[in-house]
């Protein structure tokens, strides 16, 4: 009976484990503006929320193994779920890579943010795009599509089985694939807008060369900025939402 305990224990913690490991760096739970004592709490709250579907299993995988290995797999089930996390956090990194780029190429690249979802200052716009969408994020339930792929990752990678490098880096390289051409659609718009305006400015200072056209068009070149924000936000969102619903559905792995 006692035997039976401490297995059953031991699969709620690796449970946790998992789920801890990828609200460590999963959108929004992430955020040095979450205090950790909520993370731990939510982190517990999955555990136990997943535990009647997936503790049977996890018990039936651990049960038969040697108790040296048993405990190898408390820092194996945490790499997965870090793993889980990174590839989901590539989304929001990408993100703000691209409202990063987009900063530079209307002429906000110099002033400074406030840094909410990251430790660091970053720009004002890459501020409020990765808010805004890690507000979605959790507007369209897409915290609990997390969940759901990390209950996934349990068919794919069962508790106590050998993991394979090459699984996981060849799904963190495709991830990363994904991520890269979803920033550059996301900043494409924005590209274009940048060499059409520099070209003209370009092409203005040499016609007008004693007025010092970059310094009394920058205003100018801002606002056109963010008029075109304003244009393709719902399609800029909506784009980064169906990414990262798409990768989601597929289990994350």
């Amino acid at each position: 009976m006692t035997g039976q305990i401490e297995i059953q224990v031991l699969g709620l913690f690796l449970l946790f484990c998992r789920l801890g490991g990828c609200l460590l760096l999963a959108p929004g739970f992430a955020s040095p503006r979450v205090p950790m004592q909520i993370r731990l709490f939510v982190a517990v709250s999955m555990t136990a929320a997943v535990s009647p579907l997936l503790l049977p299993v996890v018990t039936q995988n651990v049960e038969g193994l040697p108790q040296n290995v048993q405990i190898l797999l408390i820092p194996q089930e945490t790499a997965i779920g870090i793993l889980i996390g990174l590839m989901a956090r590539c989304f929001l990194l990408a993100l703000q890579f691209s409202a990063t780029a987009i900063s530079n190429f209307i002429g906000l690249s110099g002033i400074p943010g406030i840094p909410l979802e990251e430790g660091d200052t970053g720009s004002p716009l890459a501020t409020l795009v990765s808010t805004g969408a890690v507000t979605l994020i959790f507007a369209v339930g897409l915290h609990t599509e997390l969940l759901n792929a990390v209950i996934d990752s349990y068919s794919v990678m069962p508790v106590g089985s050998q993991l394979s490098a090459e699984m996981f880096l060849s799904n963190f390289l495709r991830t990363l694939a994904e991520t890269w051409f979803l920033a550059l659609r996301l900043s494409a718009p924005f590209l274009l807008y940048g060499v059409v305006v520099n070209f003209a400015l370009g092409m203005g200072n040499r016609f007008a060369q004693q007025i010092s056209i970059y310094h009394s068009t920058t205003g100018a070149v801002m606002l056109g900025g963010f008029l075109l924000l304003y244009l393709v936000w719902i399609d800029f969102a909506s784009v980064f939402t169906d990414s990262y619903r798409s990768w989601l559905l597929e289990g994350g792995f």
